[in-house]
């Protein structure tokens, strides 16, 4: 345990004011990505959705692909060139991230930022979206950034036949998941700030867990999509280059694929969304690394398998 980075499991240390400003926009949502259409077309309609206007989402089409533009119509398409080396690609991608989050915080009070293939809903039965839920923290005490609770979806076609539906939200027909501490990420901010490769901490301090917001993080949400994309990340591993950077990301890419298949055979043990347990651990396990400069959570990720409430079921 960290004693001065220390949140209590009741509570938190943390005494810093919050309160809006009437000059910024609510919240904007931040992602970049690379083909993926399916998960962009989901977080395109989910986060217009929860925010109430597609001008305060921004895509960063990495390659200019036109595919993006049409799926993103009426918000900020932003094109990048694309090296097809990829030269320490994921260095570069996290650093323009924290840079363009951090300046968006010049006209929005909150802002959230991560990859295509997650998003951060909120409990149904605390709030009807995610901006009634960011805005009614105004006036109490919240850190510069938030961590949501991050799980991973698994899909086990046993135990979940149905074919997901584009009508259709995710969790209607996929809620088996694990916790992942590792994607408990500090992607909420309300000061500016820089992300570690991955977005899997930053150099806001201490660290916060929110009781009521979740991380729901696709990469296995679905057998078929998993596979096809999880082989194609694994194909990568020998085209990357870079200062080491790029040999870890395509190790962790050529390891999810078995990761992934594993999982999918698992049961989950019981229905939770709370996990009490588990986030003790995340708390109580925090480690400061890189110098003390950022804090991560411990704990890892679940052995079980869990499932969400059905009270989860229309949100995404």
């Amino acid at each position: 345990m960290i004693a001065d980075q220390q949140q209590t499991r009741t509570g938190s240390t943390l005494t810093i004011p919050s309160i809006l400003d009437p000059s910024k926009a609510p919240c904007a949502a931040l992602t970049m990505v690379y083909q993926d259409y399916e998960f962009l077309r989901r977080w395109v309609d989910y986060y217009g959705r929860q925010f109430g206007d597609l001008r305060h989402l921004y895509i960063l089409s990495h390659g200019g692909d036109p595919e993006h533009a049409r799926i993103g119509a009426g918000a900020n398409v932003i094109n990048l060139p694309r090296d097809p080396s990829m030269f320490r690609m994921d260095r570069r991608r996290w650093s323009l991230i924290s840079q363009f989050a951090s300046g968006l915080l010049r006209y929005f009070n909150w802002v959230v930022a991560g990859d295509v293939d997650e998003v951060v809903v909120v409990d149904p039965d605390v709030a009807p979206d995610l901006m009634t839920y960011l805005l009614g923290l105004a006036g109490r005490e919240v850190p510069h950034s938030i961590c949501p609770f991050g799980i991973e979806l698994v899909h086990n076609p046993a135990l979940e036949p149905d074919p997901l539906d584009p009508a259709l939200p995710i969790l209607s027909r996929r809620r088996v998941f694990r916790a992942n501490a590792n994607y408990s990420k500090p992607c909420i901010l309300r000061r500016e700030t820089h992300f570690t490769v991955g977005g899997h901490a930053n150099m806001h301090r201490p660290r916060y867990l929110d009781p009521h917001l979740y991380l729901i993080h696709m990469r296995f949400f679905d057998y078929d999509t998993a596979v096809a994309r999880l082989t194609q990340r694994k194909e990568m591993r020998a085209t990357m280059d870079g200062e080491g950077e790029s040999a870890s990301s395509g190790y962790a890419w050529s390891k999810d694929l078995e990761t992934f298949k594993k999982l999918a055979s698992g049961i989950p043990v019981r229905e939770d969304a709370v996990l009490a347990d588990f986030r003790a651990k995340m708390i109580d396990g925090q480690q400061a690394l890189h110098d003390g400069k950022v804090i991560f959570w411990g704990g890892g990720r679940t052995k079980e398998l869990y499932r969400l409430p059905e009270r989860f079921g229309t949100l995404f």
